[in-house]
């Protein structure tokens, strides 16, 4: 067996025998650099040369790939971004001018593009072997921008057949958006596009229910905190791509939910349903931290907490309302961000 001074004094040897590499060396040439340093026996040659081979990229495009990927990818956004802008400012000048058939026409049109280019954008990437790549953003990003030109369409057309002032026309046309834009997030799953499905979801909630009820915020409100909650459940499933930021778009979208009855101003009793809403799903963010170690539910109890008793202070307090709004959302937010950390640090210290 060495001794330390041997290994010591083979180190040093190596040390001074150690080959100079290039950047741009090959495989064997790596090798024979270390049979001449005596690193490598020249009978190990093929077992060497295997193993590099393995390790090294097979060319120098391959050694660029990651750079020269992020300049192709960033080049397609910036030329989607300005052929939709052209296209824009062309419609835009001739809007006037065009009938209700050449809108509708443009708008699917250039939808029908947008959709196609998706396609053999995500199938490139498919074909490629790969799963979560730049094609599979740019496809999910190109497939947003074809459902929201889709339902500009239908709008557009809704609008000269509808009452303008009524709320069927933006109620069905972001019912579209919303249903396209889960068919694109299906397709090619990326975290704009379920955004985007979010958006489409609050946006259609309120308007179809304002259109179907004189007094909407209350069923708007109750419709969004369960879309929420199944939002959440959904992310702990593993069904979106992106679980911790779904849980940060489900937990937003309850708590607008919760929120929504306090919309109606002239009602206590529905204010106060509100409150208690807000106050349970922020109870239900701390437990459920507890339980699942996932930072996003803090965040929901926290908020939830802050506004119920922020909000209930304000209207069931007589005399300086704002002030003592402020003082209490000041103490809630401290209080529940000490139990937050607390939280998180028994989490800590357990793992």
């Amino acid at each position: 067996m060495p001794t330390q001074v041997d290994r010591d004094g083979l180190g040093d040897d190596v040390r001074m025998n150690a080959p100079r590499i290039e950047s741009g060396s090959t495989a064997p040439e790596l090798v024979a650099s270390l049979i001449d340093a005596g690193i490598i026996a020249p009978e190990d040659r093929a077992r060497a040369l295997a193993l590099v081979s393995e390790r090294l990229p097979t060319s120098t495009s391959e050694a660029a790939g990651p750079t020269s990927t992020l300049i192709a990818t960033l080049a397609g956004y910036v030329g989607g971004i300005l052929v939709l802008a052209a296209g824009g400012v062309f419609l835009s000048l001739r809007w006037g001018q065009l009938s209700l058939a050449s809108r509708v026409l443009a708008l699917a049109g250039a939808g029908a593009i947008l959709a196609t280019v998706a396609a053999v954008v995500r199938r490139g990437g498919q074909a490629a072997g790969t799963d979560d790549t730049p094609r599979q953003r740019l496809a999910g990003v190109l497939g947003i921008g074809a459902a929201a030109l889709a339902a500009g369409a239908v709008g557009t057309w809704l609008d000269a057949r509808l009452d303008p002032s009524s709320q069927a026309v933006p109620s069905i046309a972001f019912a579209v958006f919303t249903l396209l834009a889960v068919t694109a997030y299906l397709f090619s799953p990326t975290l704009p596009g379920q955004l985007a499905i979010a958006w489409g979801v609050v946006v259609t909630t309120f308007t179809t229910t304002d259109l179907a009820l004189e007094r909407s915020a209350l069923p708007a409100g109750l419709v969004l905190l369960a879309i929420g909650l199944l939002w959440l459940a959904l992310a702990e499933r593993g069904t979106w791509r992106e679980d911790q930021t779904a849980r940060l778009v489900g937990g937003a979208i309850a708590l607008i939910g919760a929120q929504a009855p306090a919309f109606e101003s002239s009602d206590t009793g529905i204010r106060a349903l509100a409150y208690v809403l807000l106050f349970l799903l922020g109870c239900g963010g701390f437990a459920t931290y507890l339980r699942m170690r996932q930072w996003p539910y803090l965040a929901i109890g926290v908020l939830g907490l802050t506004l119920a008793t922020t909000e209930a202070a304000v209207d069931y307090i007589e005399g300086s309302g704002a002030a003592l709004g402020l003082l209490v959302a000041g103490t809630a937010l401290l209080i529940t961000s000490t139990v937050a950390l607390r939280l998180r640090n028994a989490a800590a210290t357990k793992s």
